[in-house]
């Protein structure tokens, strides 16, 4: 049971890995590979040692066959040792520096190589001082060796195991959005599941090993519940650790990576859906087909008010002037978005965050004069970004939510849009108090030409064009339903941390 709990974490990982790769995933599969080698290692032991009882026997190696294949396999205590030293050395090693690279502890972010020495040092100095020359030399010269040596990895492996619990907990409650933390609770319960299942065995040192024989060494025993002969319930509480911890380590390695990869898959079958029309005309065309629609409703307004006996002049004179204005509007935008099919680039500079949305809202302003909007921006804040382009997707996202808001009856409740500053990104919400998105749309709204709405008078580019631009600037997009009704289209780009630097130039 054990080694097939084990067996199935390493298969998560290195399916983590192939389908993934990347620094977090290499270290995923790094973390499970020693889990696996170290309690490997331990079954050998185990199975040469003998002397379990039957309950044991079958928890650890399922059948007294399995255990005999285990028992006469040639291994010598050196190499045995040796193997336990790398499994038991590299786990609390891997599972710290895992955490450290999730943590936004400043002491952490800004001295990234010192942290990385630190944590790697005692480790690499343990497996160096457990090499089986090294370790029988250093035991002649002194016998103490063997205590000391145990107690002191003993000490910093709790230590290690200690500290990166903290700082996934921390990190954990450090989070104030709640897909961040819903996706990051998945990791954290499947490293902390990870490390319980090796804390019970992180007693067995390479020194038990190379000592087998050794009375003088009894007293440093390891797994002593091996020993101790427990009773049913104490082994069927420690069965059930080992089971809990492992299930619920591949299931959250696997519930992880689906969440993770999810966007990703998405976004490959939207390009190859618009592999065809991605010559740039489609973002043309949405750039200019709402201020037709708007030309032709003035159009109609003008016509009706020559059509009364007594046209009202007045009405006519502030009707040709918004035609005027919304044409000069339409010229400015067809040239931006020609400039933009014609370069196939954007521009990524330093730009203040509230910079890019007060565009954006001067936008949504003129299109839709009496809706009502909240701003919660952070003070400060720069980004890497192409403003118009930027301010173009944020103008798009606001309009949806307009539109719902009053397709659901709820033109008293306004558009929200919201900045925060998350973890490694830059996040700009856009929140509606609409009827919400179902799954089955949800999946579909990004899809080039589909709409929920009357087609008529939308052509299903909008949200298509946004996570185009989005994507431009390296970012991404999530969408989440709220519990009160609505929904909050989020804007993830890459956050940038220019800013403090300019700052202190000014000073």
């Amino acid at each position: 049971m054990l080694l097939l709990l084990s067996a199935g974490l390493l298969l998560g990982s290195i399916f983590t890995l192939i389908v993934r790769r990347n620094r977090e995933s290499l270290l995923l599969a790094a973390l499970c590979l020693s889990l696996m080698v170290y309690l490997t290692g331990i079954m050998l032991l185990i199975a040469k040692q003998g002397g379990i009882g039957p309950d044991v026997e079958k928890f650890l190696f399922l059948s007294h066959r399995i255990r005999l294949w285990f028992q006469y396999r040639y291994v010598t205590f050196n190499q045995l040792g040796m193997w336990i030293n790398l499994g038991r050395h590299a786990f609390p090693m891997v599972l710290l520096l895992m955490a450290e690279d999730r943590s936004m502890l400043q002491c952490i972010r800004k001295r990234p190589r010192a942290a990385l020495w630190l944590t790697v040092s005692l480790p690499l100095l343990t497996v160096l001082g457990y090499l089986p020359p090294v370790y029988h030399e250093l035991l002649e010269v002194w016998p103490a060796w063997r205590a000391v040596s145990f107690y002191f990895s003993y000490g910093w492996i709790v230590a290690y195991l200690a500290a990166a619990v903290f700082l996934l907990v921390w990190e954990l409650f450090s989070i104030t959005m709640h897909f961040f933390r819903r996706q990051f609770l998945m990791l954290v319960v499947c490293l902390v599941s990870l490390a319980v299942l090796y804390f019970i065995y992180c007693g067995q040192d390479p020194g038990q090993v190379y000592s087998f024989y050794s009375y003088d060494y009894i007293g440093i025993r390891g797994m002593g519940y091996m020993l101790l002969m427990p009773g049913l319930g104490f082994f069927i509480a420690l069965v059930a650790v080992n089971v809990l911890g492992g299930l619920l380590g591949i299931g959250m390695l696997l519930r992880y990576t689906e969440d993770t990869l999810s966007p990703d898959r998405e976004d490959a079958g939207l390009e190859r859906k618009f592999d065809v029309a991605r010559t740039g005309a489609s973002v043309f065309v949405h750039g200019i087909k709402n201020q037709l629609l708007a030309n032709r409703v003035l159009y109609k307004r003008i016509r009706a008010e020559l059509d009364r006996p007594e046209p009202d002049m007045e009405r006519l004179r502030s009707s040709v002037e918004r035609l005027s204005e919304i044409n000069d509007n339409l010229v400015s935008r067809s040239e931006e978005l020609y400039r933009t099919v014609k370069s196939k680039s954007v521009l990524l500079v330093p730009v203040p965050l509230r910079q890019v949305c007060d565009l954006a809202c001067d936008r949504f302003g003129k299109k839709y004069p009496e809706a009502l909007l909240e701003v919660s921006l952070p003070e400060g804040v720069q980004i890497l970004a192409d403003e118009n382009y930027l301010a173009e997707a944020i103008y798009n996202l606001m309009t949806n939510a307009w539109e719902a808001n009053v397709a659901a009856g709820h033109d008293k409740s306004p558009v929200e849009l919201m900045g925060h500053v998350a973890r490694l990104y830059t996040v700009i919400e856009v929140r509606d108090h609409g009827k919400g998105i179902d799954e089955d749309e949800k999946r579909r709204i990004f899809e080039p030409f589909y709409s929920s709405k009357n087609t008529n008078f939308n052509w299903g580019m909008g949200l298509y064009h946004v996570r185009t631009i989005v994507r431009s600037h390296l970012g991404s997009m999530r969408v989440e339903n709220m519990r009160e009704g609505g929904a909050d289209f989020y804007i993830l780009l890459p956050r940038y941390d220019g800013r403090t630097r300019r700052e202190g130039r000014h000073r």
